[in-house]
């Protein structure tokens, strides 16, 4: 009996922590986009991109240059919003 408590226990755990850690590298990435994209929009500004299709094109190409997706309905209404981006590691979510 106590075998199999100790075993549920750091089975519990274990799950737990997994959570937390997931949690924890999700909030990370999420930050992480914000400053990349805060960055992919400056460089837009620097460089005087325009028009704004092409300025977008160019965001759009910065963010996957360093690691993130597109979410198809951002990139079907033309967004290029941080929320709009999402770190390849995530391959269950849809990504253009």
């Amino acid at each position: 009996m106590k075998l199999v408590l100790k075993t549920s226990f750091v089975l519990i755990v274990a799950g737990v922590a997994g959570v937390a850690l997931f949690l924890i590298v999700f909030g990370w990435s999420s930050s992480r986009a914000q400053q990349q994209n805060g960055e992919c929009s400056m460089l837009v500004l620097e460089k005087k991109i325009e028009p704004i299709t092409t300025a977008t094109e160019y965001h759009r190409a910065c963010m996957a240059s360093k690691g993130y997706g597109m979410q198809p309905s951002c990139y079907i209404d033309n967004f290029t919003g941080a929320s709009c981006f999402i770190p390849r590691w995530m391959f269950w979510i849809n990504k253009v």
